[in-house]
């Protein structure tokens, strides 16, 4: 059997041509595959969490406003009281005596008040008759004027001691819980120091909590207000504050921030929030301490990645970014806040549509060829800021 040499020529080019084929697949498979997501804007909902702590909408002090024996407690300690209930009952007749005898000088001072008015009157007619000297008339304008002032002195006398009379029944000044009673029945009270403290009361409804921000996270805050990375919601009541007791219990009721205290702390450097919070059920109390988180604010158009895709070098954070060639080159970045998904909101070094590696980073260098596989962008709704210390 003769071989045929005129298909050598066409077995070299098939082989030529299957090497140079397979050489190309091969070059393609060595490359490193490498999740990349692109770059897309997104409008994020954030929650800025906080230590917090209850305290009482109003607690006040309540005080005997004249001394005497403590001679009844007309309430239940640790019970509600409303505002003008009589809590405490003084001894009150040295006051009742006190004003009797106010009464009987007025009731005098009347007396003497019409008799000095005769007075005038007839010494008035006589000196425009000539009967009666002009110093004799205003010996008796001078009197009847005395006179009208003492009974204005013994009217304020009586009202000052029916007042003394009044605050022997001590009275709520706000409603509330009230405490253990300072004094007990029998106690000499008197007006000064601790003598004259009785219990205390502490209006739970509504309830405020405060929370503190410190200075760079204030200004922090403003800067991104001003340049409209957080947009300022036009409807107040859509920023509301959250109470949470553990991973699992929230608070029923939602509450608003209705104070900044105007000037910083020099002692901790942080600024004074208030937030107040409905409680019907008496739940929260005084000095009980919670984690409040602020929502309602969104972070327009942010930039976000994993955190594991934002590394530290010497110069600060960076991210691997994909060249048009897939080729892999180093991006300084700024971070910002980060978000309950473990996800870094990057504030500057990205734009719209740049391709950033978010795994395999360990086995990336600058300058390498890989293979990206597109991951989604998409971040839920849910996705909101759980401290705000920057990275």
């Amino acid at each position: 059997m003769l071989f045929n040499y005129k298909i050598i020529p066409v077995f070299l080019i098939t082989l030529l041509l299957t090497g140079c084929y397979d050489d190309g697949a091969d070059k393609q498979q060595n490359l490193l595959n490498a999740g990349v997501v692109v770059i897309s804007p997104q409008n994020i909902p954030l929650t800025f969490e906080f230590a917090a702590r209850a305290q009482g909408s109003k607690e006040t002090e309540v005080r005997a406003r004249v001394g005497g024996i403590l001679l009844k407690r007309n309430y239940i300690e640790g019970s509600e009281v409303k505002e003008g209930s009589i809590l405490f009952e003084i001894d009150p007749e040295p006051y009742q005596v006190a004003l009797n005898q106010a009464k009987a000088k007025l009731e005098q001072s009347k007396v003497e008040l019409k008799n000095a008015k005769t007075q005038l009157n007839r010494t008035e007619k006589l000196y425009k008759q000539k009967y009666a000297s002009e110093k004799s008339y205003d010996d008796a304008v001078a009197t009847y004027d005395s006179l009208q002032a003492a009974l204005l002195l013994a009217q304020a006398e009586v009202d000052a001691a029916q007042l003394n009379l009044d605050y022997t029944k001590v009275k709520a000044p706000i409603s509330g819980l009230t405490s253990m009673e300072a004094q007990s029945e029998g106690s000499l009270i008197s007006t000064s120091g601790d003598g004259g403290l009785l219990t205390h009361i502490i209006q739970l409804d509504p309830i405020y909590v405060m929370f503190s921000l410190s200075e760079n996270e204030m200004m922090t805050m403003a800067r991104m207000v001003s340049s409209g990375q957080i947009k300022n919601p036009q409807d107040k009541d859509a920023v509301k504050a959250i109470l949470h007791f553990d991973a699992d219990h929230t608070y029923d009721y939602p509450g608003k921030i209705n104070f900044v205290n105007p000037s910083i702390d020099s002692s901790t450097g942080t600024i004074k929030l208030r937030a107040v919070f409905p409680n019907p059920e008496k739940r929260l109390r005084p000095g009980q301490f919670m984690r409040l988180t602020v929502e309602g604010l969104v972070r327009s158009n942010a930039h976000v990645l994993p955190q594991e895709a934002v590394m530290q070098g010497a110069n600060g954070s960076y991210v691997y970014r994909l060249k048009d060639d897939n080729t892999v080159e180093t991006v300084p970045v700024v971070t910002g806040f980060s978000t309950k998904n473990s996800e870094w909101i990057i504030d500057d070094g990205l734009k719209p549509g740049d391709r950033i590696v978010v795994d395999n980073l360990l086995k990336i260098r600058p300058g390498m060829k890989i293979n990206p596989e597109i991951l989604s962008s998409e971040v839920s709704s849910d996705m909101t800021q759980t401290t705000m210390e920057k990275k």
